[in-house]
């Protein structure tokens, strides 16, 4: 997906560095917003002449959203003063009060916020403000529309937002749009094509590129094989998978390695083949947890699928042990659902195992420990399942201490 991003960030970043229109109106779903945010993100970080004010607040309505986005750049213009009184560099101009004021016209304190930008850059010549108002979620497309719309309003030919550019974006899945955005002078408009089709035609392009280097290829590779399995082309994948287990076997890549077994196994399972699943698990264990830096992520989820394959095979002493070690791993993680959900798992297989009086004991630590890391749901989950056990066994409710 290389390519296909570095499209899109070739079209935003164009418009930046035009001169004939002071927006961009980005069209796009809310599914969309993060990789678009990402991508700005990395222009913002690549340049040097831009100051980029990215924001991804929800829009509910204009007061509450302008009253947001001003608390942000509050909150990050602070910051910069701090770091650069720790430097004993000049401080930034201070904040206007009037744009501070929640009661004043939402259009004047935006439009004002975004003039009193300007004067932080560090010179006029060749220098830009860029805002990204990038709500993730837009309520009132329409009242959000007319917002813009007014932000934006000027006296042609001597517009308000010179070193200024604005990269606006509009909710593809609502169509009930102001016709005065649309009719506003100096707006350029993008629809990015990031959809699934598109996606996994970038992939298959990287993945056979001979112009690429091997690794991005075998990575684009990897990518489209996690994609052939979600969609259940299940031969493809593991033929992809193959291809990828092959060179990163060759280059030593330990971690990959029980990546991509890992994957294999979890197709394997999802064709029904048990015994497969479990001897990739299996295999995965050693790559992911030998070597001075072990992939105790990627580690964590092979105990994890071992567990619970071991344990649909009433295999339960053997899912116990792998249950317990995910357990002691998500300590290390600081993973609360993984720990909490491995112990309620132990005394599962206790139970299943008859060791009724270990069972419960998991199973009052389990909630002891839930408690304790606030996890209010996991904890009545396992409590819910000891009493039930207590009562079919006509014992004692006893309390968790």
């Amino acid at each position: 997906m290389r390519r296909l991003f570095e499209r899109v960030s070739d079209r935003l970043q164009g418009f930046v560095q035009q001169r004939d229109c002071a927006a961009l109106i980005v069209e796009c779903q809310d599914a969309d917003c993060i990789a678009i945010l990402k991508i700005l993100e990395g222009l913002d970080e690549a340049s040097a002449s831009e100051f980029f004010w990215i924001q991804s607040t929800d829009f509910l309505d204009a007061p509450a959203y302008v009253s947001a986005v001003v608390k942000d750049f509050a909150i990050k213009h602070e910051g910069v003063q701090r770091g650069l009184e720790v430097k004993k560099m000049p401080p930034w101009p201070q904040i206007p009060p009037a744009i501070l004021q929640e009661s004043r016209s939402p259009v004047e304190r935006l439009r004002e916020l975004m003039a009193f930008s300007r004067s932080l850059l560090p010179g006029r010549e060749g220098c830009l403000a860029v805002w990204v108002l990038c709500p993730l979620h837009i309520a009132d497309a329409l009242g959000y529309d007319r917002l813009m719309a007014d932000v934006l309003r000027h006296e042609y030919p001597f517009p308000w937002f010179h070193h200024l550019r604005l990269i606006l974006r509009q909710d593809t899945g609502q169509r009930d749009f102001s016709p005065v955005l649309a009719g506003t002078p100096r707006i350029d408009r993008y629809i990015p094509d990031l959809s699934e089709t598109s996606m996994e035609n970038a992939i298959e392009e990287e993945a056979a590129d001979e112009a690429l280097p091997l690794a991005e290829r075998v990575q684009a590779t990897f990518v489209s094989a996690s994609r052939d399995a979600s969609y259940g082309r299940f031969d493809e994948a593991l033929q992809k998978h193959e291809i990828v287990l092959r060179y990163h076997t060759a280059i030593g890549n330990r971690e990959m390695v029980a990546l991509v077994l890992n994957s294999v196994g979890e197709t394997h399972q999802r064709l029904g083949r048990q015994e497969q699943a479990g001897e990739c698990f299996e295999a995965a264990l050693e790559p992911a947890s030998e070597g001075p830096n072990p992939a105790l992520p990627v580690l964590f989820n092979i105990l994890i699928n071992l567990a619970a394959l071991r344990s649909s095979q009433s295999r339960f002493s053997e899912a116990e042990v792998y249950y317990d070690a995910a357990e002691k791993l998500a300590t290390v993680l600081r993973n609360p659902t993984g720990k909490i959900q491995s112990i309620e798992n132990v005394g599962y297989c206790q139970l299943m195992q008859g060791k009724n009086d270990e069972a419960v004991a998991s199973w009052r630590h389990g909630a002891l420990i839930a408690g304790k890391l606030e996890q209010p749901a996991l904890e009545e989950g396992i409590l819910a399942r000891l009493q039930q056990h207590l009562a079919q066994t006509n014992q004692a409710s006893a309390p968790v201490n």
